[in-house]
């Protein structure tokens, strides 16, 4: 992805030239925390900004795109940024001593120099912890851009020396507007509300035709809880998806929810036996998946279905 691709996305803007303001005027802190849920651009924000402070000529707060620096980032061999995307889930201490030696010695292009760390709350607590005498003295011209789509499991410690900046969801006006520009395919009516408001996560299923294959699903869903849909063809849409935890808890939400025939009380064991699911399917090893999520829905539809 581009180093300039956040100037793509509108909603990215107004931060944007919040941070480069600051970096012109040596106000913008040298560790920043930049939060929102996923699909709303946090990286190409942060790579929009790390062009701009390593640009050797920006104008009017952007960065330049023909110096020497913008040329390095743009072929992506700039040697004073470090994107840090460990191989595991978790961030640990070998990777956070990665990182504070790059911050030793000269920036090569004698500017600043940029690390960006995405999903920082992967981190374990030990490379929390090393991290922190960094971010408590930061060496002069490095700038650490962290990531994180959660930011409340971040240790407060750490919290507490960053600077904050949140990236907020789309309405649904704005969301709507920008994929009508991005996309000539019809956009279904749940995207908005199945994504939250994030418009590069709506943009993916939308393109790949996820959103339809989706919507698909949640129309079965619906049609098996009227026993229209028979449940062996329905688990066998489901069971091999990567995302049939989010299908299924958004349908949970929307469609069974907002239901006036189901009870708060019905309501609150469908959603007990989704999470004990959840649970289940993430600890459970050489669990019958098939089975468990046969069960689960012969159970929401038991729950349903009651007078």
């Amino acid at each position: 992805m581009s180093y300039l691709a956040a100037t793509q996305y509108p909603w990215l803007q107004p931060i944007l030239a919040q941070l480069t303001l600051l970096a012109t005027q040596q106000r913008m802190a040298h560790a920043l925390l930049i939060s929102g849920m996923a699909g709303l651009g946090k990286l190409p924000l942060a790579n929009a900004l790390s062009a701009f402070l390593l640009c050797k000529q920006p104008i009017n707060q952007q960065a330049c795109g023909q110096c020497k620096s913008c040329l390095l980032l743009a072929a992506g061999n700039h040697p004073d940024i470090l994107l840090l995307n460990p191989d595991s889930n978790t961030i640990g201490v070998d990777d956070i001593r990665r990182l504070i030696e790059f911050t030793h010695g000269a920036a090569q292009q004698q500017g600043n120099r940029v690390i960006i760390l995405p999903q920082a709350q992967r981190m374990s607590e030990a490379a929390a912890n090393a991290l922190l005498k960094t971010l408590e003295e930061p060496p002069q011209g490095c700038y650490l851009l962290l990531l994180s789509e959660q930011p409340q499991r971040l240790k407060a410690t750490l919290l507490s020396r960053c600077q904050q900046w949140r990236v907020a969801p789309l309405n649904e006006t704005a969301l709507l507007s920008w994929l009508a520009e991005q996309c000539d395919k019809p956009i279904p009516a749940f995207l908005y509300r199945y994504t939250g408001g994030a418009p590069l996560q709506a943009l993916a299923l939308l393109e790949g035709s996820e959103a339809q294959h989706i919507a698909t699903l949640l129309h079965m869903l619906q049609a098996f809880m009227q026993e229209q849909v028979a449940l062996a063809a329905l688990v066998k849409e489901l069971e091999n998806r990567d995302d049939n935890r989010a299908i299924l808890g958004f349908f949970i939400h929307d469609a069974l929810q907002s239901a006036q025939s189901l009870s708060a009380e019905r309501l609150q064991r469908i959603y007990q036996r989704y999470y004990r699911w959840c649970r289940d399917e993430q600890q459970i090893l050489g669990q019958n998946k098939n089975l468990a999520l046969s069960t689960l829905l012969l159970e929401i539809q038991r729950i349903t279905a009651t007078r």
